[in-house]
């Protein structure tokens, strides 16, 4: 201190005398010694006021040009709490990276550590110029000496060995910046700042008191960090970006044929890299990212594999003064990752080290090879375009990615937003819903063969499907011995039937519903190393795990939506189907193969056409009359009228009529004894006219000592249906209105248990529900159907007591003649019972359906 300038080395001083390396020069001798001379000076300078550069790190000032043509120096003095800094961002403006010039000179701050980055035109060097972090928020003093191409780089006069490895990662500095000297001269660099009036600079150094994230300012999930007197919010993993996490992030929809590609305006090499995303598929296969280069094989490559996301790092050094590459490095994280859920991927690779995290799944590596310098001219998602170099092209990507960033560079938004001009790309924006590459299969008889399916040791298929049939085939390959594998839709439910050589086995799709519905639906089927099966419709899974032999032995053609002449009659056991899949299939990815499946089929059969139209003639509100219900087929579509009382292709034809006289008469229906259901649910259905104030339209018995009934009737005018299934009498009534005015009604009875509904016409909808717990919901062996009218007068122990042989024969023959003829004649009548044109009555369960005879009411 004082004025005297000291003759040694010392560590760093500030103030009005600062002392100076000012040459530094160093060479090798002969027998491999490094020799460096140095001299020192001493300078008289001003003291220096520090700036902050705060709350963003895109504030920055220009400082004048570093003429140095041979020899320099830079020093100054820095403090920071943020580990991540650059005071040199060549990619963060992408309109102006292609102005990026060859020469440069950097100091940056990565992981808390101090690098200096250089590059005359030769090739870049990173110099790490700490062991340990320096973002403590204390003073740091930087001095750096250039000779040529030697020099050093010492942090509070801690010199350190070179490490030669670049990045380019994009963090701009927060923190303060003091005592800037270039080639021993002092720069204002306060007065700089006020001169360019830059954004987010100011000329002092505070660091504020509290922490910056006790407000948690970060919205949607996003991680709050303490900065430089400010609060960062980490928005990885959570679809959002922005300063506090508040813009969502855009997505892209690729479809197996869709791709985006950033093209660099430059050649890239780095030997750091940031990358982080979000993808959604239900596809165990396809890349979400990669960067690819047109003159080496060189790649960081993302990409799912077999549910899993593999990483892989390849460095292909083919040009002189580079080290071989020992690659490529892979590592896998994550599990079961086709659910079509969002995962997170994140990769950080410095030098040699690398870390690949799915979700909370984390794999770390350690590169073998010395070459760690990445090439590359392209990122790629989607479809990799750039295949030159590349032994395995990765399968297509079918699903959604957002938040792709790569070393800072959010690039889905940046290409959205057109602040990038590199950008090619036909993926869609949006959450679309994705049907790749659909097939109609015109009729039953269509089918067409690929190869065979390899899935000797595990598997992973899925495909979508679009129809109206409850019935199918999907796919089938046989194989050695006995085993085989077949997926069939059966009664509207996806069936996986497969042998592995200890027998066949059956998985059954669970779903609410029949899938037939003309609806897309996505089936998965995986079989892992454990031998655990697992089939997942839309939504739900089911898994079965196999014990004894796990190859699947597969041989022959992979038959789609059918089989050839003569295969049905030799299929195996628990397979169902005995026709073709009429509809259509689209997605299909056989291993992580996506096959094109008109291009690649080895055989063709019947009408098969690319896209799916679907039905030409679909339901509409009025297809159907009278309340009928629109039945979707794949070519029209049919009405059923069964709960109508109408019938006819529409439900709007008028069937035979039966015309009960004044004396009344009656109609029976008997099971056969071997025939008689017990039933849960039962759908009554009946139209009639009358003017009678009381009667029974119909009754339905069980077998005899049983006591279980259900009775349809007017009473006072007002139709209601009594019935007992064990207990107590249930009753439902339409009491609002009478029906007994002459005019022609449709009364609709349902029952489930205990519960009941009853409706006439399109009136409002009656309803009961009982209480307690003794009720017994089902209705024993129903045994004979008594439709007949009679007032409530008749004594109904009277009917039972009727000539049981005169009364069951008579009805039979009504019944018959009833259900086989056309029309019956006046001439046929008996008893007082006009009969006419049929039509149909039906009472439906769960398990059956069986037609009586309706009725048409006189007074």
């Amino acid at each position: 201190p004082g004025n005297d300038c000291l003759p040694f080395p010392a560590p760093s001083f500030s103030g009005p005398w600062t002392f100076l390396l000012h040459q530094l020069f160093c060479f090798i001798t002969s027998n491999h010694t490094l020799h460096c001379e140095v001299s020192y000076k001493c300078e008289n300078v001003a003291t220096l006021d520090p700036i902050s550069f705060f709350e963003t790190p895109e504030a920055y000032i220009s400082l004048p040009k570093w003429n140095t043509k041979r020899m320099g120096s830079i020093s100054f003095d820095f403090r920071t709490t943020e580990p991540m800094a650059s005071s040199s961002s060549p990619m963060a403006n992408p309109r102006s990276a292609k102005m990026l010039p060859v020469d440069f000179f950097a100091v940056e701050l990565l992981d808390g550590s101090l690098y200096l980055l250089l590059d005359m035109g030769s090739g870049t060097i990173k110099v790490k110029a700490t062991q340990t972090k320096v973002n403590d928020g204390a003073w740091y003093h930087v001095d750096i000496q250039r000779d040529g191409r030697s020099g050093t780089i010492s942090v509070n006069s801690r010199r350190t060995p070179f490490t030669l490895w670049t990045a380019m990662l994009n963090y701009g500095y927060v923190g303060c910046i003091r005592d800037l000297f270039i080639d021993g001269r002092s720069k204002d660099i306060r007065q700089i700042a006020e001169a360019q009036n830059g954004a987010g600079i100011k000329p002092s150094c505070n660091k504020q008191p509290g922490k910056q994230c006790e407000s948690y300012p970060c919205k949607n999930r996003g991680v709050c960090k303490e900065g430089w007197n400010r609060f960062i919010c980490d928005c990885t993993g959570t679809g959002y970006w922005s300063r506090t996490c508040e813009r969502e992030a855009s997505i892209l929809s690729y479809d197996g044929s869709m791709y985006m590609k950033v093209v660099m305006p430059t050649i890239m090499h780095t030997e750091a890299e940031d990358v982080s995303l979000r993808f959604r598929s239900q596809r165990a296969y396809g890349l979400l990212m990669a960067t690819t280069s047109r003159d080496s094989a060189d790649t960081l490559r993302l990409e799912l594999d077999g549910g899993r996301v593999k990483l892989t790092v390849n460095l292909d050094c083919i040009r002189i003064n580079c080290n071989s590459s020992k690659g490529p490095e892979t590592l896998y994280a994550g599990q079961k990752l086709n659910d079509n859920e969002w995962h997170t991927v994140r990769v950080v690779r410095r030098g040699k080290t690398y870390k690949l995290t799915v979700d909370d799944d984390v794999a770390e590596g350690q590169m073998v090879g010395d070459h760690t310098r990445l090439e590359f001219h392209n990122i790629e998602t989607g479809i990799m375009t750039e295949r030159r170099y590349v032994s395995s092209i990765p399968s297509s990507f079918i699903g959604h990615l957002q938040s792709l960033r790569f070393n800072g560079m959010l690039y889905i938004d940046l290409c959205k937003n057109g602040d990038i001009d590199y950008c090619e790309l036909n993926a869609r924006f949006g959450v679309r819903s994705i049907i790749a590459d659909p097939v109609t299969f015109k009729s039953k008889s269509s089918y067409l063969s690929l190869a065979t399916l390899q899935a000797y040791t595990s598997m992973h298929l899925f495909f979508q499907f679009k129809t109206t049939s409850p019935d199918g085939f999907i796919l089938f390959n046989s194989g050695d011995g006995n085993d085989f594998i077949a997926v069939e839709l059966v009664k509207g439910y996806i069936h996986y039937v497969f042998d592995l050589g200890n027998g066949p086995n059956l998985i059954k799709g669970k779903s609410e519903r029949a899938l037939n519905d003309n609806q897309w639906h996505n089936v998965a089927i995986t079989r892992d190393n454990s031998n655990t099966h697992t089939l997942k419709v839309d939504a739900t899974a089911t898994s079965q795990s196999i014990n004894g032999a796990k190859n699947l032995d597969l041989k022959g053609d992979l038959f789609i939506a059918g089989l050839g002449p003569g295969m049905y009659g030799n299929l195996p056991k628990l397979v169902a189907s005995r026709e073709g899949f009429q509809g259509c299939l689209a997605s299909v990815d056989l291993n992580g193969r996506l096959p094109d499946l008109l291009n690649d089929a080895l055989f063709r059969s019947g009408q098969i056409e690319r896209g799916c139209e679907g039905p030409s003639t679909t339901c509409q509100e009025d297809s159907c009359a009278n309340m009928g219900i629109c039945i979707q087929q794949w070519e029209n579509y049919t009405c059923d009228c069964s709960m109508t009382s109408y019938t006819g292709t529409q439900c709007n034809d008028p069937g035979t009529t039966y015309i009960f006289g004044k004396g009344g008469g009656l109609i029976t229906f008997k099971w056969p004894a071997n025939e008689r259901p017990s039933t849960r649910t039962d759908r009554l259905t009946v139209g009639f006219s009358t003017s009678l104030k009381d009667g029974i339209l119909v009754r339905i018995d069980s077998a005899p000592g049983l006591g279980d009934y259900l009775m349809l009737h007017i009473q006072q005018g007002k139709i209601g249906v009594t019935f007992n299934i064990g207990t107590v009498d249930i009753s439902v009534q339409e009491s609002s209105t009478p029906v007994n005015d002459g005019k022609y009604h449709v009364v609709r009875f349902t029952r489930n248990g205990g519960n009941a509904t009853l409706q006439v016409d399109n009136w409002s909808i009656n309803e009961h529900f009982p209480t307690g717990t003794t009720l017994i919901n089902q209705f024993n062996l129903k045994f004979i159907i008594f439709i007949f009218i009679f007032t409530v007068h008749t004594c109904w122990d009277n009917i039972i007591k009727l000539n049981s042989h005169i009364c069951f024969h008579l009805v039979s023959n009504l019944c018959f003649l009833a259900f086989k003829q056309p029309a019956l004649t006046e001439a046929q009548a008996q008893n007082g019972i006009n009969l006419s044109v049929p039509i149909t009555m039906s009472l439906q369960s769960l398990n059956h359906v069986f037609t009586v005879c309706a009725l048409h009411f006189l007074s």
